[in-house]
């Protein structure tokens, strides 16, 4: 039987990019779920997997920061939705992935920070914002060897596209970091003693423009499908 995939939104009217997280949970054999501010807690029970996704920027009361000029797109449901979802979900084992703001939403779900600018805050940084026309960035990671990132895509270093302008500062409890761009902003996290515990800051479910972006999409859909199979 296909799991049955929980996706975090803002609201249940789902458009734009915001689809490919749904196109691309249906292709490697997930059934979608949508789940958003308001939506009754029922809808969250018989999850297998949660899928948390990218959008606006986190509260910085959730980890106990002054408010950042950068701040922007702020949405204070969605941030009491998916944080204390996401905890319940990791201390009960279930298949987490983060993707973009998912990884930092694990990460101060469970007690971590984060750069609330990534241009401003971090020394010579690559460009990880969205370019002007709104296309992606690409820059290179590298992965620590003996991850599970590592062993889900094959590589110790790849290249990955980018559109945020925060990024995770200190680790929530339970995590390590598992990739990083040359800059030294995390671009994973993953929770060893679970059965699939991992946030990537960049964007997976839109690496489809190359053959080496694609097969790395494919194999980490397929590797958290596979978790939530089981």
């Amino acid at each position: 039987m296909k799991p049955i995939i929980g996706i975090t939104f803002s609201s249940n009217s789902v458009t734009g990019t915001s689809k490919n997280y749904i196109c691309a949970i249906e292709e490697f054999g997930g059934i979608p779920r949508i789940l958003y501010p308001g939506v009754s807690d029922s809808e969250f029970t018989d999850i297998d997997g949660l899928l948390l996704t990218g959008g606006g920027d986190i509260h910085p009361d959730n980890f106990d920061q002054a408010w950042h000029p950068s701040l922007k797109y702020v949405n204070e449901a969605r941030d009491e939705l998916e944080l204390p979802l996401c905890r319940e979900k990791i201390e009960a084992d279930l298949p987490v992935f983060g993707i973009c703001r998912g990884i930092q939403v694990m990460s101060v779900a469970m007690g971590g920070s984060l750069y609330q600018d990534v241009p401003s805050q971090i020394i010579d940084p690559l460009t990880h914002p969205a370019k002007e026309n709104t296309e992606d960035s690409q820059h290179e990671i590298e992965i620590e060897h003996g991850s599970r990132l590592i062993k889900i895509v094959g590589k110790s270093a790849d290249e990955v596209n980018s559109a945020h302008h925060q990024a995770v500062d200190e680790i929530g409890e339970g995590f390590v970091v598992t990739a990083r761009s040359e800059d030294g902003v995390i671009e994973a996290i993953e929770n060893p003693s679970k059965k699939f515990g991992l946030g990537v800051q960049y964007h997976p479910e839109r690496m489809i423009q190359t053959d080496e972006f694609r097969e790395h999409r494919r194999k980490l859909f397929e590797a958290f499908i596979a978790a939530a199979s089981h």
